[in-house]
């Protein structure tokens, strides 16, 4: 068997695909290119399905921010430390980005590895 991965490569999937219209049945083509039987007879239903051998689009909500408006909340927050996430967001929508919550700022330097915490008390003298 071949090692366990998530998707067969686009090479693989068409080779079962040409090996499939020379005549050959699943379980042939499945001990020839060392595969299960049930991947190679999924890979035949889809080819059949769609006419290609392409992995379809992944579902998921995209991300509200790109890598580059991240690292520039990253600089703003590494550059002032007691910026508030409030300030942060403004700071950024201000900048021509879209507007988004102090949550979404919160969210992003969790990411990061940066956390929250409130300065200390200044003593009464």
């Amino acid at each position: 068997m071949a090692p366990h991965c998530k998707e067969l490569s686009e090479d693989l999937k068409k080779r079962i695909v040409a090996l499939h219209k020379d005549g050959r049945v699943y379980k042939q083509i499945a001990k020839t290119l060392k595969l299960s039987c049930i991947a190679v007879g999924k890979t035949i239903q889809r080819f059949h399905k769609t006419g290609s051998t392409q992995n379809r689009l992944r579902h998921g909500r995209p991300k509200k921010l790109s890598a580059r408006a991240q690292r520039h909340i990253q600089r703003l927050t590494l550059g002032n430390r007691r910026m508030s996430a409030a300030s942060i967001a403004a700071e950024v929508e201000g900048v021509g980005a879209q507007p988004v919550s102090a949550q979404t700022i919160r969210r992003i330097l969790h990411q990061i590895g940066l956390h929250g915490c409130r300065p200390r008390r200044k003593p009464r003298l």
